[in-house]
Order: C-alpha cells, then sequence, then structure tokens
C-alpha cells in the first residue's frame, strides 16, 4: 500500500485558523493493485516544526499504533494547541495484513484565536458609535419605529491604517471579519479570492471571520492595510426589512494582524480609533438590488503606504454585533467559473440584451471604453419576452440591476462585489457603441464546495435533468442552502435543505457547509424547542413541524454520509428539544396540520396543509431518527425512551390516517401513499393494497405522470425501486408531460420552482431527488445504511433500464466510487471500482433475476474463487457479492 494522501483538518486542506481545541484528522488511503485492501491502524505525528518530523519526531502528538480502520475524524488527543500557533503532521497507516505503508508527506495547520480573550481588536466602521438596538434579536411586526430613527447608507466604507517595521518578518497572519460584507488589502493587494463573505450567520449569536497568511505581502518599512466594506446581510435598505432582512447595524470591521519577527519578539497591528475611514467609488450596494459604482470617485492608492488620507476621517469605534467569533471553516464563495455569453441582440434603440446560455447565481464583468461620466446599466433577468425584450418577473421586488459609471482612461474592466444575481438574461443600456459578444463575461458565484459526483449516460433527456439539477445546486449555495437566487429571498428555508440533501451530497462535498448551517439552525431555535422555516431565522411567527425537522434530519443524514460523531454530538440536546417540543404540541400523538405540508403539489384539490399525515409522519421519523443518533451516542436511555415513543406514535397514525376498509391513506395522493410506503409504517396485511393505490394513481389518474410536491417528491422515486418498481421510477423520470421533469426542464437549464413552466421561479433545487436516484437508482451507489461506517456500499444499478451506456461517480469518505455498464444486446459489461479502506455489496439483478451468467475479468464467479470477492449469496431475484476495494470487471449475460 502507497503512502497516505489527501490530508486534512475539519474537512479543510492546510487551513490556518483552527480554532476547534480538538481538531478531527482525517486522510485517504492510495488505491492499490491487490484488490480487497483496508486500514488496520494507523498513527499521527503533530509537531511545532516540520524538521521534527523528518526524524519521525513529535513534540505535540504521538498517536502511537492505533488499531482502527477509521481514516476520518480522528480527534486531536495530544498537549493543548495555543492560538495562532503553526502545526505540521503526517500519517502512516497499516494495511489489512498488518504490513506498514509509508509516511505520508507532511501537512500544516495553523490555529486561529482559540480564546475570547485573544481578540484585543475593536470593531470599527463609518457608521455612529452607537446606533438603536432591538430590545429582542430580531424584528417582528415592529421595525417600523426605527425606520425614521436609522439611515441606511448604501455607500462603501473604506478604512485604512499604516504602522511600519525596521525588523525581519518571520510570519504574519490576520484574522479578520467585516460585516456585512468585505474585502480585505495589504500594500495594494487584494488578499485572498473570497467574495460576499463572511457567510450570513446569525449575527446576535455568532460571526464567522477569516484568517489570512500576509508574511509575502508584508515589506520592510512602511505598509497599509485597508479594508472595504459592503452592506451585505448585515445593513439592508429598508424596503426589505422584516421577514426578508433584518437590520444590524451600519457596516462594521474587525482585525488583528499578528507579526513575528525573526528574533521571536512581536506586534499586534489591530482595529481601533486609530484606523482613518472614507466612503469608496461604490456608491449603492445591495444583495437584492445590485450594485453602483462609480469610477470617477476611486482615490488610488488608499490601500497602499504613502496615501494622503488628510481628507478621511477618524473611523468609529462601534458596538460589537454581539455574536461569538468563530472560524470561517465552510468553503468561502467564490468566483467559480467564467464563460462568455451565447448571443446578443439589439432589442430597442441603445438597448441590447445578452444571452448568457445558462441560468446561475454570479454577476458579469464588464468591459468598455468611453468617456468620463458614461453610465453602463445592467439589468438581469431568469427570461425574456417573445419580442427578445427583458422579462423580470421572477425577480419580483429585487431589483437586479448594477451600474458602472466611466472615468474614461482607456479599456475599463469592472464587476460588483457586494451583490449577486439569478439570471440568464442581461439587459445593457448606455454602453458607449455598439457591444460585441466581449463585452461582458458571466462570474459564476457561490461556495467552493468541491464538486465530486458524476454522471452522464446515452439519454439525452437525464442527462439534461442532471445538468439543470447541478446547476440550480451551485446556484443555491451561498454560505447556506438558499431557496432562490434571483428575487428577495435567497434565505436558508429549512424544508428545501432536507428533501434536497440526499441529492446534493451526490454531486458535492457538504461536510462543512452543512457543519456551519447546522450551527444556524441551532441559533436559531426558539426556546421551546420549535424550528424555524427559515435559518439564519428571519422573523417569530408561526412555523412548520415539516420543514422545523431538518433539525432532526439533516445532522442524521450528515453522520451517516460522512462518518462524523460530532455532527450528532454537537445538536443531540437541540434535536432532543425540537422532537419534545412536537410530542407537547401532539394531541394524542397526531400533530395539527402542517403550514405547508406538501408544497407544490398538482394532485386535485390541493391546498397547504394537505395531506394531514405529513406532520405526524415527520413526528414519527424524527423520532427514529432520534432515537438512532442516541444509539450511536450511547445514550442507551434516550435510545429506549424514543424507539418506545415512535412505536406509540406509529400506532396512532395508522388509526387516524389509513382507511382498513379501502387500505387508502388520508386524502389519496400519491404524497399521502408514498411517505408511509417509504418508512415501512404500512401494516402488511395492507401493504400491496396501499402501493396499488400508488401505481394506480400514476397509471390510471395522472396517465404516467406523478403528482407530488416537494415532501412527496423526495422519498417517490427512491420508494418505488425499494418496492421492486424501477421501472416505474424510470417511467417518471423520463416522462416529458406534464407535470415531469422532462417538461419542467424543456427550454430551460435549471430546475423551477414549480412543475408548471410558468410558475414561480427558474432556479429551485427544492424538486432535484430525481438527482440522487440517477447515482443511487441508475448508477446504483447508495451507502449501506445498515453499516455503522459511511464507506460501507449497496451497489445496485437499474440493469433492466433501456440505457444503453451509463456512468456514475460518487465520493465517499474513503474515496471515489465508479459503477459504469455499457449494454450490448443480452450481454451487460459493468465496471466498479470500490476505494481502498472500504466494503460493498454488489447486487445483480437483471429481469427480476439473477443473472444466468456472471465473469470478472474472463472468469466465472460461480466456480472459480475471484480475488476481491468475499462471499456470494444466491437468492431468487438476484445475486449478491460482497467484494473489498479494486477495481472489478464483470460481464452479465440476461437470463
Amino acid at each position: 500500500m502507497d503512502a497516505p494522501g489527501c490530508l486534512r483538518i475539519n474537512d479543510a486542506i492546510c487551513p490556518i485558523g483552527v480554532d476547534d481545541a480538538a481538531p478531527a484528522f482525517s486522510w485517504r488511503l492510495a488505491g492499490s493493485s491487490e484488490r480487497g485492501q483496508s486500514q488496520s491502524a494507523y498513527q499521527v505525528l503533530v509537531a511545532t516544526d516540520a524538521e521534527l518530523l523528518v526524524g519521525d519526531g513529535a513534540d505535540i502528538w504521538d498517536s502511537g499504533k492505533v488499531a482502527s480502520a477509521r481514516s476520518a475524524y480522528v480527534r486531536y488527543a495530544g498537549s493543548v494547541l495555543r492560538s495562532m500557533g503553526t502545526y505540521w503532521w503526517k500519517v502512516r497507516v497499516w494495511d489489512g495484513n498488518g504490513r506498514p505503508a509509508p509516511w505520508s508527506e507532511p501537512a500544516s495547520f495553523g490555529t486561529g484565536l482559540l480564546s475570547a480573550d485573544n481578540w484585543r481588536a475593536e470593531w470599527i466602521g463609518r457608521g455612529p458609535c452607537r446606533e438603536p438596538r432591538l430590545p429582542h434579536e430580531r424584528f417582528n411586526s415592529d421595525f417600523e419605529q426605527y425606520l425614521d430613527a436609522v439611515e441606511v447608507d448604501g455607500r462603501c466604507t473604506l478604512l485604512r491604517r499604516e504602522f511600519a517595521f525596521g525588523k525581519p518578518v518571520r510570519a504574519a497572519r490576520v484574522f479578520a471579519s467585516g460585516l456585512g460584507f468585505y474585502e480585505l488589502y495589504v500594500n495594494g493587494r487584494k488578499i485572498g479570492d473570497h467574495v460576499n463573505g463572511p457567510a450570513r450567520t446569525e449575527y446576535r449569536h455568532r460571526v464567522l471571520y477569516d484568517a489570512f497568511d500576509v508574511t509575502d505581502t508584508l515589506q520592510d518599512g512602511a505598509n497599509a492595510i485597508g479594508l472595504m466594506l459592503g452592506n451585505g446581510w448585515f445593513n439592508p435598505a429598508k424596503k426589505y426589512w422584516g421577514w426578508r432582512m433584518q437590520w444590524y447595524g451600519s457596516p462594521r470591521a474587525i482585525l488583528q494582524c499578528h507579526i513575528e519577527y525573526t528574533d521571536g519578539t512581536r506586534e499586534i497591528i489591530r482595529t481601533d480609533g486609530s484606523w482613518r475611514c472614507s466612503t469608496g467609488p461604490i456608491t449603492a450596494n445591495c444583495v437584492y438590488d445590485g450594485e453602483a459604482y462609480d469610477a470617477r470617485l476611486e482615490q488610488p492608492g488608499w490601500d497602499s503606504p504613502g496615501f494622503d488620507d488628510s481628507a478621511w476621517q477618524p473611523a468609529n469605534e462601534v458596538d460589537s454585533p454581539g455574536g461569538v467569533m468563530q472560524y470561517h471553516a465552510i468553503d468561502p464563495i467564490k468566483v467559480t467559473q467564467s464563460f462568455g455569453p451565447v448571443a446578443v441582440n439589439e432589442v430597442g434603440p441603445g438597448v441590447f440584451v445578452f444571452d448568457m446560455g445558462q441560468n446561475f447565481a454570479g454577476w458579469v464583468r464588464l468591459r468598455v471604453t468611453g468617456p468620463a461620466g458614461t453610465a453602463v446599466r445592467m439589468h438581469f433577468a431568469e427570461n425574456i419576452h417573445p419580442d427578445g425584450t427583458l422579462d423580470t418577473g421572477t425577480n419580483k421586488l429585487a431589483d437586479q440591476t448594477d451600474t458602472y459609471v466611466l472615468k474614461g482612461e482607456g479599456q475599463e474592466v469592472w464587476e460588483p462585489r457586494f451583490t449577486y444575481h439569478g439570471f440568464r438574461y442581461v439587459e445593457m443600456t448606455g454602453y458607449p457603441g455598439t457591444p460585441g459578444l466581449d463585452a461582458i463575461e458571466g462570474r459564476v458565484v457561490r461556495s467552493s464546495c468541491p464538486q465530486v459526483g458524476e454522471f452522464e449516460c446515452d439519454n439525452e433527456l437525464i442527462n439534461h435533468i442532471h445538468h439543470c439539477t447541478v446547476w440550480s445546486q451551485k446556484s443555491n449555495m451561498m454560505g447556506l442552502p438558499t431557496d432562490d437566487c434571483q428575487r428577495p429571498e435567497r434565505m436558508g428555508w429549512t424544508g428545501d435543505a432536507h428533501v434536497a440533501f440526499d441529492q446534493q451530497v451526490c454531486d458535492f462535498d457538504l461536510a462543512a457547509f452543512y457543519r456551519k448551517w447546522l450551527w444556524d439552525l441551532s441559533d436559531s431555535q426558539f426556546a421551546n424547542g420549535d424550528i424555524p422555516i427559515i435559518a439564519p431565522r428571519a422573523v417569530d411567527e408561526s412555523e412548520s413541524f415539516c420543514w422545523g425537522s431538518a433539525w432532526v434530519l439533516i445532522p442524521w443524514y450528515c453522520y451517516r454520509t460522512y462518518g462524523d460523531i460530532r455532527f450528532l454530538s454537537d445538536h443531540f440536546e437541540g434535536m432532543k428539544r425540537f422532537v419534545e417540543f412536537l410530542r407537547v404540541t401532539a394531541d394524542e400523538l397526531i400533530l395539527p396540520a402542517d403550514r405547508y405540508s406538501d408544497h407544490c403539489s398538482v394532485h386535485p384539490g390541493w391546498e397547504h396543509g394537505k395531506p394531514l399525515l405529513t406532520s405526524t409522519w415527520y413526528f414519527y421519523y424524527d423520532t427514529l431518527t432520534l432515537a438512532k443518533a442516541a444509539e450511536a451516542l450511547g445514550r442507551e436511555d434516550d435510545h429506549r425512551h424514543y424507539s418506545e415513543l415512535a412505536q406509540q406514535i406509529l400506532a396512532a397514525f395508522n388509526k387516524r390516517f389509513l382507511d382498513v376498509q379501502t387500505s387508502q391513506y388520508d386524502d389519496g395522493s400519491q404524497c399521502s401513499h408514498v411517505m408511509p410506503l417509504y418508512l415501512g409504517m404500512v401494516p402488511a396485511e395492507h401493504r400491496q393494497a396501499v402501493l396499488g393505490h400508488l401505481l394506480a394513481d400514476i397509471t390510471d389518474k395522472r396517465d404516467g405522470c406523478l403528482s407530488t410536491g416537494i415532501l412527496g417528491t423526495r422519498y417517490l422515486l427512491e420508494c418505488l425501486e425499494l418496492a421492486g418498481h424501477a421501472d416505474m421510477a424510470w417511467r417518471l423520470t423520463v416522462n416529458e408531460k406534464y407535470p415531469s421533469w422532462g417538461y419542467m426542464t424543456a427550454g430551460r437549464t435549471t430546475l423551477s420552482e414549480a412543475w408548471g413552466a410558468n410558475r414561480g421561479t427558474n432556479n429551485h433545487v427544492m424538486f432535484g431527488a430525481v438527482e440522487a436516484w440517477l447515482y443511487q437508482g441508475l448508477g446504483g451507489i447508495r451507502l449501506d445504511l445498515s453499516q455503522a461506517e459511511p464507506d460501507s456500499l449497496v451497489i445496485a444499478p437499474y440493469f433492466d433500464s433501456p440505457l444503453k451506456q451509463w456512468r456514475a461517480v460518487r465520493t465517499i469518505p474513503a474515496g471515489r466510487v465508479i459503477s459504469a455498464g455499457r449494454r450490448q444486446g443480452n450481454t451487460i459489461e459493468w465496471e466498479v471500482e470500490i476505494p481502498t479502506n472500504s466494503l460493498a455489496r454488489l447486487r445483480l439483478s437483471v429481469a427480476g433475476k439473477p443473472p444466468c451468467a456472471a465473469r470478472e475479468g474472463g472468469r466465472d464467479i460461480s466456480k472459480i474463487a475471484i480475488p476481491g470477492i468475499r462471499g456470494i449469496e444466491s437468492h431468487d431475484d438476484r445475486l449478491d457479492l460482497v467484494v473489498g476495494s479494486g477495481r472489478y470487471s464483470f460481464v452479465l449475460e440476461r437470463p
């Protein structure tokens, strides 16, 4: 076995601001030509100097040889880590035969400010030293009283300070945060490639800070640090106050630059009243409405030493936002992709509409030459009218407009800083001359979570649905899982998040992303245990049992997907409080109708709150999940108690919602049958009849179409497959009639908010459950939930689909899993790759039976022992193979 690689601390490669006293160490095992390889033990060394590791020394932690297969989330157990420290580490493993692999290459990590006492800086800004502050955490219906007391300034704020030193620097690290958004500059250079940061939080509870290594940016003699602040989610326009946005105060920032000199002395440059402030060239900025920039107001050199800031004002020391400072461990929001438009048309005199060819979240970069004072206006939208003019209908109240005023100095290149838009089309006015396709460039903006999944097949409709789903996922990862990206919402709707989780983790590594958002949920939980429909929380109002269930389900989903028990241990008490809230709210274990229920269903007569069973169904699911979480945590009393409560809810559920005469649940909708079937809640004597109702509704009543909203759709395809009707799941997937994914995505490049072509917005991810089925049903890659670790798999492709070829790639903590097939007549060639340290159960079923012949590498698996295949089990409907890691090439013959 080769040396381990992909060394990570708390899901990140070489982070420099870790503020966790017991960070988690993870690594990947290298592939091996020897099948069935696994890790039997590991050893981790941590040192303050990389040279110590050269001799296999460790002055901070030597784990010793630990007999364990764990290669992810190994918790640090060494000496106390110090704030602002730099540490080096490496790991080696022993394979399944007890043979040691070489040591990994060393990796590093840095610690942030581990104690609140380490923060010596003051929050500073251009706004008043003291501003009105709500007596409670957020607006309810009382925001009107603050309208006259507060002035929201749309201009950006510039902050700067110069300093000098006369001795060599060994290391320099900046810890900074700016609210709403900020950019950091040192000696004329922007530091980092983050945009629209820090990620939004419940600022009264938690504020995220970044860490930057600026050692190579500092220079002998004079230096300058600059900060540019935008409004973001902290200082929104008054028209959005209320449930959309909370007002927390004027923009403000905090920064500490820790400098260590080669002689061992240290110095801290920090924000305080000695800094200077001014306005900048951004004359207006709003997340929803866009940004206006006047290049004539630029102050060249403001972020460099020697700049004359005598006309600037002293910065004000302002109040803290109130939240604890926490390292920004989530993947930062970045520009992740750029591309040009595919067409531009003049739809009126001087009015040009660009087609980007793709609906996405972000902005455009403008290239323009013209006289000073020329204002180029760009208006963004998802659609155009039949005459080619811009259709801003899905923008709702959001203006989505950027304006650039030229300074008249040759070609000028500009893009906004403190906003983003959801759009495919750009209307441009005021451009000097006729713009070509090179006048703008699309800039895709999202949380930079790595894309780790791949799916492709020979069916172009399925490929298009996959394309649309991935782009909707990209567009709705903005420091938290958002619902949309164009209208004035863009919030962390809890219901959207938990129904989308399964599909999103097939395509992206979201461990750090959801770890952050779970703290947002924790900070937003009500005193009575309820969870809001939006997190970070908007306003205090009646909530949704189904949406709030995200608080129990997502920690469990994260634990089962990534294997870190802290997803559960960090939040178990909060999860428990929510289940207890459901219990005390229920009447004889039956909850009232949900506020939304199967949102956007097209079942005849559907309205919010229907079907009635959804709220109690989630009460059961949450309680059952909490019992499993308690078991994983070793909380035996809680496990026993909530297991018993779940059975009581199940009995009450069936008594209330199952008509034993007709074997029909609730209103007879697809949703009302899918949900109890999915969780195995249907009594055995009614199971076939309930399934029959579901199938008949699809085939006879709906002409092969679904009628489910976002809750029912989440479970529909998987329910059908697990019930032995993958053929029906396939039929729904490739259907192009209304309502279907084919109908929804026709002529579009993202998923829509509703099944209808002209309803809602065009870039939502809540109906993307089909994406999970592409990986899990067609590609066959699933986590084996019967096993404790996420590196156990079940791989069972739908071999009877009409596809002639497919390829699915999914990444689990151990590495990449590949399932790729090709059909030629009655022969199926199937390639499978299992990462080292993983075990998989392969389920081979063709036409409802085991294949009549199965060969691996040309060898008949029924006659010859095949390396890596640890067991074979024959069933009436399939052949099961238990295999270890490695690459396998199967040839299967249809019966």
